[in-house]
C-alpha cells in the first residue's frame, strides 16, 4: 500500500477513499513502522503522510516509522476535513482536540478523523 494514495485522497477532500485506504490497511495488518518515507512528494504531502502514519500507528498500538519524527509542521494551518471551517463550533473543537500528531504539524481535523470500525 502506498501512503501517497492516502495523502492525496485527504488533500483532494475525498475522505471516503481515505477511509477505504485506512480500512484496507487495517484488514491487511499493515506494519506501520516499516512504511518508507515517500519520495516525489511536496513538503505539504510529506507533512500529512508523517502525521497520518503517527496517528494510525498510535491507534493500532504500533510505532510509526522513525522518519516521521524528522518531519515538521506546515507553516499555515491546514484543514483536512472539507467543510469543517463552515461549522464554527466543530472547527473550534477540532483546533483544540485534533489528534496530537496532527496538532503538532498545524493540521486540523476532528478527534475521530478517519477512524474506521
Amino acid at each position: 500500500m502506498d501512503i501517497r494514495e492516502l495523502v492525496r485522497s485527504i488533500l483532494d477532500g475525498d475522505l471516503l477513499a481515505a477511509r477505504q485506504w485506512v480500512s484496507d490497511a487495517q484488514h491487511e495488518h499493515l506494519a506501520w513502522n516499516v512504511i518508507p518515507k515517500p519520495i516525489e512528494v511536496s513538503a505539504e504531502e510529506l507533512t500529512v503522510a508523517a502525521a497520518m502514519l503517527e496517528l494510525l500507528a498510535a491507534r493500532s498500538g504500533d510505532q510509526p516509522p522513525s522518519w516521521t519524527s524528522t518531519v515538521g509542521a506546515v507553516q499555515e494551518q491546514m484543514v483536512l476535513d472539507p467543510g469543517l471551517e463552515a461549522m464554527p463550533r466543530s472547527f473550534a473543537r477540532a483546533k483544540v482536540d485534533a489528534p496530537a500528531p496532527l496538532r503538532r504539524r498545524n493540521l486540523v481535523a476532528l478527534p475521530g478523523f478517519l477512524d474506521v470500525a
